[in-house]
């Protein structure tokens, strides 16, 4: 046999090479990557689609909570403008301090502040002109005291009109506390300069405790506690609120969302440590907040996680199903296959009568069906067909050669050169040489098979003497493709092809005869053969019979019904032919304009080369 990688008939197949190991595995790749992708896209794509919607809508949440705050200081600041609207108010600072009535209306302007805004811890006002301070307390009675200088807490304020303190524990502005006043709480301070309009002389500073319990209220509705955050920081990164403890007052450290706040001008948003940030700022006269709100990136993709999850179940479930039916449909095929196998082997060890049971209505019972049917034919022409054809074919061999090979002329011819030498006739003696070698190459039964170069030489040598028998009345050329000289090829089959020129096809009486030799390799290992003349075309009637018989022996290896002597000398190269090739060479008769036939021969060499490498 020849060698390669093949599994012996018998041998268990190894187990990642079995049917169904590769069908598991190629059903597992061919779900598995399908259902991974499209998990992977679909996670992709809802977190992206998660995102935007998330961002929109806190977008919209953050732009409300910043409406709501500045419509809060916008009532504060309002409320403060009474100093103005009043016009006893101004008039009342400048008095001297005993004028108790001015003191009151002072007083009750405060309070009306306090009342008209709720979250106003304490109202601090001082007059420049007559160097009074005036603390107002929801809880207490007002506070009035001569100080030369406004609270220290409010003089970085005198030169703004109205600007926003940080958030800060609250205290009594230098006021004795009394046991009803909260102290301690977070508060912002609104501050206000009161100047002598349209002049900008100072006439005193108003500052504004606001609990951060209103800030708070607003804040809360904007996140949840439990998973986001929330700051309120102003523009030097003060935090004014935030929703965790202890946070509310500080300095912001994280410079990176510091850095991004600072570089967009109005709202936006970011990544930054695991979390989207969305932030809006508040653009007032008095403050410049920014409102925060931090989402961390589990929470923001809880949904999108949530679907995956969901999606890998159903993944996992439907690949545990298909392995299951794969497992399934795989033993319903190899099964089978099994059984067959071992039915060949018991064959194959010599039981030629072996009892194939197998009874199902789908393909592998049809398949042990026809495996039923071919070993009843086997055992029934076994040996009186195949055995019978092996003993004759070299029998054939031999008979067909000797049916051409004249054998008492060799000797002959022998004697008859060497007399040609003695009386000195070189040309004779190589006429006889060429006829000798004829003889002794169509004499060695021995071998079969020869190569296209040697046939082509004994071809040749005929021709070689057919023109010294017709002179010029002969022309011819052999021309062979360099690759097909080494192709083997059953003996003495160009000869009796050229022979018929001579018996039929020369013309010797008109004009010259020509006769052209040529070969090539078609694809698939076909050596083709064309022998061509300018003798008389065969008649139409005639060369369709011959066509008739050429191909029914050609596609049935029959017996052809010949009915003359060239008939016969077609048959037997064409069975010769047949005999070396399986039946699968062929052997085609034309006619060719204006005059002249065609003999084309096509010998198979690649079938008949492997089965011989396999022998």
């Amino acid at each position: 046999m020849k060698k390669g990688n093949y599994v012996k008939e018998g041998d268990k197949p190894l187990k990642f090479q079995s049917i169904r190991s590769r069908m598991i595995q190629f059903m597992l790749l061919a779900t598995t990557i399908p259902l991974l992708l499209s998990i992977s896209i679909t996670y992709i794509h809802t977190k992206e689609t998660i995102k935007e919607q998330a961002l929109e809508e806190n977008q919209h949440l953050i732009f409300q909570g910043k409406t709501n705050l500045n419509n809060y200081l916008d009532n504060i600041n309002k409320a403060s403008l009474v100093v103005y609207t009043d016009t006893n108010f101004l008039r009342n600072l400048r008095k001297i301090p005993d004028d108790y009535r001015a003191v009151a209306e002072v007083y009750t302007l405060l309070q009306n502040i306090q009342n008209t805004v709720s979250g106003i811890e304490r109202i601090y006002l001082h007059a420049s002109q007559s160097n009074q301070s005036t603390l107002v307390t929801p809880a207490t009675f007002p506070k009035r005291e001569f100080r030369a200088e406004p609270y220290v807490s409010t003089r970085p304020y005198e030169k703004y009109t109205t600007s926003v303190e940080p958030s800060h524990k609250s205290h009594d502005y230098g006021f004795p506390p009394s046991p009803t006043s909260y102290t301690k709480r977070e508060v912002f301070t609104f501050h206000r300069t009161i100047t002598n309009i349209p002049s900008e002389k100072v006439l005193g500073v108003l500052a504004i405790d606001v609990r951060l319990d209103a800030v708070a209220a607003i804040c809360e509705q904007l996140f949840n506690k439990n998973t986001e955050q929330l700051l309120v920081v102003d523009q030097n990164g003060n935090i004014i609120y935030s929703g965790r403890d202890g946070q509310t007052g500080q300095q912001l450290q994280d410079k990176v969302v510091l850095q991004h706040i600072r570089q967009n001008q109005s709202s936006g948003s970011f990544e930054n440590g695991g979390a989207m940030h969305v932030f809006e700022k508040m653009q007032t006269p008095y403050a410049e907040w920014t409102i925060i709100k931090r989402i961390p990136n589990a929470t923001l993709y809880e949904r999108a996680t949530q679907l995956t999850q969901i999606n890998t179940a159903i993944a996992v479930i439907a690949l545990l199903v298909i392995v299951f039916g794969t497992l399934f449909i795989s033993v319903r095929i190899t099964e089978p296959i099994k059984r067959l196998t071992s039915y060949m082997n018991r064959i194959q060890s010599g039981q030629l009568n072996v009892d194939i049971d197998w009874n199902s209505r789908d393909e592998t019972g049809i398949m042990f069906a026809r495996f039923r049917q071919m070993m009843d034919t086997i055992n029934n022409l076994i040996l009186r067909e195949y055995r019978l054809e092996l003993a004759n074919k070299t029998n054939q061999l031999k008979a067909l050669q000797a049916q051409i090979n004249p054998h008492f002329l060799y000797n002959t011819l022998q004697s008859i050169g060497t007399l040609a030498l003695q009386n000195n006739v070189p040309r004779i003696y190589a006429l006889l040489s060429s006829l000798a070698k004829i003889m002794r190459y169509s004499m060695n039964n021995n071998d079969a098979l020869v190569t296209l170069r040697e046939e082509a030489e004994h071809v040749r040598l005929y021709l070689d003497l057919q023109k010294e028998r017709f002179g010029e009345q002969l022309e011819f050329s052999i021309r062979l493709a360099p690759e097909t000289l080494r192709v083997p090829m059953p003996k003495m089959i160009l000869q009796p092809l050229v022979e018929n020129y001579f018996k039929h096809g020369l013309d010797t009486q008109g004009q010259q005869g020509r006769l052209d030799i040529t070969s090539r390799m078609k694809p698939q290992g076909i050596l083709e053969i064309i022998i061509e003349n300018n003798g008389e075309s065969i008649s139409p009637e005639a060369l369709k019979e011959l066509q008739r018989q050429l191909e029914r022996q050609q596609n049935r290896g029959a017996q052809a019904e010949w009915t003359d002597e060239d008939g016969i000398g077609l048959h037997n190269v064409l069975m010769r032919l047949q005999l070396y090739t399986e039946h699968e060479s062929a052997l085609h008769v034309d006619n060719i304009k204006p005059q002249g036939v065609r003999i084309t021969v096509e010998i198979h060499t690649e079938a008949k080369q492997t089965e011989e490498n396999n022998e």
